[in-house]
């Protein structure tokens, strides 16, 4: 039963000690703003709105619950001494120590820069993206330009006129027609 109690004991205390961590770095990866009205320019249709206010009605959910997370006070050994057989509360407090001492901290500023930097990395390749993207969409504008205008010329333009512009296409057409190699 002693053991028990202890495994039961020591499984409540590294709850909390994971527990002060995950917070610890949940408030580290808070965002502290985030600009919801120019993400939600860019969205267009009807059903990316409403899955925008669905993510963004989560976001602000999780955020309240990260920062309205209690914070853990401290254990009164003190308190326990009355009611809890003093061996027994001995072995609580150190095994407690000992998860302390055996728990390390958790610096997520590393990971943090890290992710920056991968990120800013992604945004730049995406600006590049964008630029060779609208690089692109000139030069198929340009050409669906120049198309439209050889459409619009062959559309109007007559066989002496075409027959003008190409002497050597008008030499060839001669020479089949007075050789009587005209038909296909």
């Amino acid at each position: 039963m002693l053991s028990r109690a202890l495994r039961r004991g020591s499984k409540q205390a590294t709850c909390l000690l994971q527990q002060c961590q995950r917070r610890g770095f949940a408030e580290a990866a808070v965002v502290e703003q985030f600009d919801w009205d120019a993400l939600g320019k860019s969205v267009t249709s009807d059903e990316g709105k409403r899955e925008l206010s669905v993510l963004r009605s989560t976001f602000f959910d999780y955020q309240s619950r990260v920062i309205n997370v209690p914070e853990v006070k401290p254990i009164d050994w003190a308190r326990y001494e009355k009611d809890v057989d003093p061996e027994l509360l001995n072995d609580f407090k150190t095994s407690f120590e000992a998860l302390k001492k055996d728990t390390p901290e958790f610096d997520v500023k590393p990971l943090l820069q890290e992710a920056e930097n991968k990120y800013s990395e992604l945004f730049k390749q995406a600006d590049e993206v964008v630029a060779a993207s609208k690089k692109r969409i000139s030069e198929l504008e340009q050409e669906l330009q120049e198309t439209a205008a050889a459409k619009e010329r062959l559309a109007h333009a007559t066989i002496d006129e075409e027959l003008s512009a190409d002497p050597q296409l008008a030499k060839e057409i001669d020479e089949e027609i007075r050789q009587g190699d005209f038909i296909a």
